[in-house]
């Protein structure tokens, strides 16, 4: 009875979480889809609203690819239909899809659909939500059908073995990727007529006929009776040719999945190789490769550039003037320390996952244990601040002392306010615990305490300094000079606070090993 009550909570712990995940990807896309339609919506600019839209379906597009090819592979890699193999028992084919469109593929409709519907009720006409609908459910099956041809051609490939450098060139094209996608969606916003010189519009007839690109005719331009009508027909053959394509496909696909894999048919023994490193490098390459390895942690990992690159837009592009204020430009950056500093506090413990039972049971108190994480986020935060200060310094122009004095107060902030934030949250996971995630700090409630403690030890510094600048009319040079004294006297009380000093870490290790 008690193990089935287990049973019973642990799915519904797993279900809320799957809700909740899609619910918050959906959030953002109606977010994104409405931000992105509204000011040519508003101002009635039909030409580059359906460029803005047509963005959308590519974007909906290669967001079903990944989800798709992702889908697959992780019930591939993880045997989810293993048990179905021994079952004398035929299993419907469609199973997979239907998983895949209800907890994954569905949420990109909020992506395309907002706009659509926003888009026809204010410009009064009921023609560009019906053919806008059927176009999003063609989205969704192509990109289906593409991720999953992917994985029936190269799936023993991509679930098989994979060596350092194929890891490293995926994660570099997964961060390529979205930077990219994140960057376009950025200069709409700022711009959105740039959007017409990216996506020029295709002349007769491949703006009518081929598909994807034809959305921007079909849904927009396509008026009278006639014209709708030829719209309505190109939009559903195109449907229906993607239903048969899609039955195809994925049947295909679900027999990959049920084929015995290569792990059956053969082993292989293996020699590793032991490598001994020390304790600070180990912790530090440990968290680059973890961090990087799944998509939901790499999209922390480069949340701060999410976050930069309205700065860069409106420091480097669009700026009135080529001269900086330096004062300005570190209030702005303050914000990114903040985030960042509460993002990777956080992502740097959820990323042990089930091997934080392994951390807990070496012989080290939290003090140590933080004291070598604390190196992988610093070094990535360092090379992302130093990125983006060099690219503002190519139109912004203004004393390299005030860049250096940036970056340095910038550190300051970030290691005192991460070292606080780790040891606190670390100290809320218990001994005897198997696994951490998100929610083992509080879910939601985590995020905004940690952006309350990170805002107060960066604010506060940020917000004295600028009142005894202003109070005794001081100039920029001794704002930062009280500034980055305040950041060393912090970073000092933590260090001191949470024992991070390497003569006790040395001693620390012996003692370690004579245990």
């Amino acid at each position: 009875m008690a193990r089935s009550s287990r049973v019973r909570n642990k799915g519904n712990y797993i279900m809320r979480y799957v809700n909740i995940s899609y619910g918050a990807t959906s959030f953002s896309f109606i977010v994104f889809s409405l931000i992105l339609v509204a000011p040519s919506l508003m101002e009635h600019r039909i030409y580059t609203l359906s460029s803005v839209v047509l963005l959308l379906f590519v974007y909906s597009l290669f967001i079903n690819i990944s989800n798709s090819l992702l889908f697959f592979v992780s019930v591939n890699i993880n045997h989810i239909l293993d048990p179905l193999r021994i079952l004398p028992v035929d299993f419907p084919d469609h199973v997979i899809a239907v998983s895949w469109f209800i907890y994954t593929g569905s949420s990109s409709l909020f992506a395309v659909l907002p706009a659509i519907f926003l888009a026809a009720f204010l410009l009064g006409d009921p023609y560009i939500l019906v053919i806008g609908l059927i176009w999003s459910i063609f989205s969704v099956l192509l990109g289906y059908i593409i991720g999953s041809s992917i994985f029936v051609a190269f799936g023993s490939r991509i679930s098989g073995k994979r060596t350092r450098s194929t890891n490293i060139l995926r994660n570099v094209g997964r961060i390529v990727f979205l930077v990219f996608v994140f960057a376009i969606f950025e200069i709409i916003l700022y711009n959105a007529n740039i959007v017409n010189g990216i996506i020029p519009r295709l002349p007769y007839p491949y703006s009518y006929f081929i598909p994807i690109f034809n959305i921007q005719s079909t849904v927009f331009f396509f008026h009278g009776i006639y014209m709708q009508a030829t719209g309505f027909i190109i939009s559903m053959v195109y449907t229906a040719l993607a239903s048969f394509a899609f039955i195809y496909v994925n049947r295909k696909a679900f027999y990959r999945l049920l084929e015995p894999t290569a792990r059956n048919q053969s082993r292989v023994k293996t020699q590793m190789k032991a490598e001994v490193r020390s304790r600070p490098f180990s912790f530090f390459s440990k968290d680059l490769k973890i961090s990087s390895r799944k998509s939901q942690n790499l999209v922390l990992l480069i949340m701060p550039l999410f976050f930069v690159f309205p700065t860069i837009m409106s420091e480097v592009l669009y700026a009135p003037t080529s001269k900086a204020d330096p004062i300005i430009l570190y209030n702005a950056m303050v914000a990114f320390v903040i985030v960042t500093s509460s993002f990777y506090s956080i992502l740097f413990l959820v990323i042990e996952g089930n091997g934080i039972s392994f951390i807990k049971a070496l012989p080290l108190d939290g003090n140590s244990i933080i004291r070598w994480k604390i190196s992988a986020p610093t070094f990535i935060f360092a090379v992302i601040s130093i990125s983006t200060l060099a690219a503002i310094s190519v139109k912004a122009l203004m004393g390299a002392a005030f860049y250096i004095i940036i970056i340095v107060d910038m550190m300051l902030y970030f290691v005192s306010s991460t070292v606080y934030n780790m040891n606190r949250l670390y100290r809320k996971i218990p001994d005897t615990a198997d696994t951490v995630n998100f929610y083992s700090f509080g879910g939601q409630i985590a995020f905004i305490t940690t952006f309350a403690f990170t805002g107060l030890i960066v604010g506060s510094a940020d917000i004295f300094s600028l009142f005894l600048q202003d109070l005794l009319r001081l100039n920029a040079y001794f704002f930062f000079l009280i500034n980055t004294v305040i950041g060393i006297i912090v970073l000092l009380f933590m260090v001191f606070r949470y024992n991070i000093v390497l003569l006790n870490a040395d001693r620390e290790s012996g003692q370690s090993v004579h245990q």
